[in-house]
C-alpha cells in the first residue's frame, strides 16, 4: 500500500507541476484558450479511468506514466477554469494598468494557489478510492457507472 501511495503522490505531483507550467503558459499567450473539450475530465471521468488504469494494467512504469498524464489533463483543466472564471474585465484592468502579461500570468496563479492544493488533494483521494475500488469483486461494473455518470454530467454541463 506505501507503494501505491507513493506512485499516486509522485504521479500526481509532477502531473501538477507540468499543467502549472502549462498554464502559465496559456495565460501567458495573447489568444483565448478553449478549454471545453477539457471538461472531459470531472472527478467521476477521473474516477473510472483510475479503475480501470489500476485493473488493466499491470505494469508499474506504463501505470505511472498514464496516472502522470491524467493528473496532467485533470489539474489543467481546474486550473484553466479557475483562472478564467475571473472576469474578463479584470484581466483588462489589471493590463491597461501598466503590468505586462508575465505579471498577470504570475498574479493570476497566485490568486486560484488555495483551489491548485484544493485540487491536488481531491486528486489524490480520488486516486486512492480507484485503487481501492480496483481491487475489490467488480471493478468493471464501478468504474462502467461511474464513467457512464461522468458523461451524464458533461452532457448536462453540471461540471
Amino acid at each position: 500500500m506505501v507503494k501505491v501511495l507513493l506512485v499516486i503522490s509522485l504521479s500526481g505531483a509532477l502531473g501538477l507541476l507540468v499543467s502549472i507550467i502549462f498554464a502559465f503558459l496559456i495565460v501567458l499567450s495573447n489568444s483565448f484558450f478553449r478549454y471545453g473539450t477539457f471538461r472531459f475530465f470531472n472527478e467521476m471521468v477521473v474516477l473510472s479511468l483510475g479503475i480501470f488504469g489500476w485493473y488493466y494494467v499491470k505494469s508499474n512504469v506504463i501505470n505511472f506514466i498514464f496516472l502522470i498524464v491524467l493528473s496532467t489533463l485533470y489539474h489543467l483543466y481546474r486550473i484553466i477554469r479557475d483562472i478564467y472564471s475571473i472576469d474578463a474585465r479584470f484581466r483588462t484592468l489589471v493590463l491597461a494598468l501598466g503590468n505586462d502579461r508575465f505579471e498577470y500570468a504570475s498574479f493570476s496563479l497566485k490568486r486560484v494557489r488555495r483551489r491548485i492544493f484544493g485540487t491536488f488533494f481531491k486528486y489524490l483521494v480520488i486516486l486512492i478510492a480507484s485503487y481501492s475500488i480496483s481491487q475489490s469483486l467488480h471493478p468493471l461494473i464501478v468504474g462502467g457507472i461511474s464513467l457512464f455518470v461522468g458523461v451524464v454530467l458533461i452532457a448536462l454541463r453540471l461540471d
